[in-house]
């Protein structure tokens, strides 16, 4: 039987829905707006961070419950729920781009590329909006 900790991911998927807001109330805005003021673009980077960090936290939750294979990078944990059909291809490339961003977030934070970063978190929108609903459906269909 499977030991998956449905109550956290579910946290952990709620947090990013409200992370996806904040993005998408930011990034609605034209981007000398978003540049011009370190407040809304420290709210961005965050939102984006914990956002990514949600990624891996439910994609490790689903690695280890369901007993996949295991992960050896963060953009690994995306192609593993790709091969696993947790998420679709074109989900898949567009979130290992974004998992990708993470290394710029947590070791090179003192020069992150805010154009590219209002750029990444646009562009990834759609992907970033289909995966918690996604993961709830796998979820359902093994568990239950």
């Amino acid at each position: 039987m499977y030991n998956v900790n449905v109550t956290r991911i579910e946290e952990v998927l709620s947090h990013l829905e409200q992370m996806l807001v904040l993005m998408k109330q930011i990034t609605a805005e034209a981007d000398d707006h978003i540049k011009s003021s370190k407040l809304v673009t420290a709210a961005l980077e965050r939102a984006l961070h914990l956002s990514i960090e949600a990624i891996a936290d439910v994609g490790n939750a689903l690695i280890d419950g369901f007993i996949m294979r295991d992960p050896g990078s963060y953009t690994d944990i995306v192609e593993i729920l790709a091969d696993e059909q947790v998420i679709g291809a074109e989900e898949a490339v567009q979130l290992g781009e974004l998992v990708s961003f993470r290394k710029q977030l947590v070791n090179e934070y003192t020069t992150i590329p805010v154009d590219a970063m209002i750029l990444l978190v646009r562009k990834s929108l759609p992907a970033l909006t289909g995966f918690a609903p996604a993961v709830r459906r796998y979820v359902e269909k093994e568990l239950f």
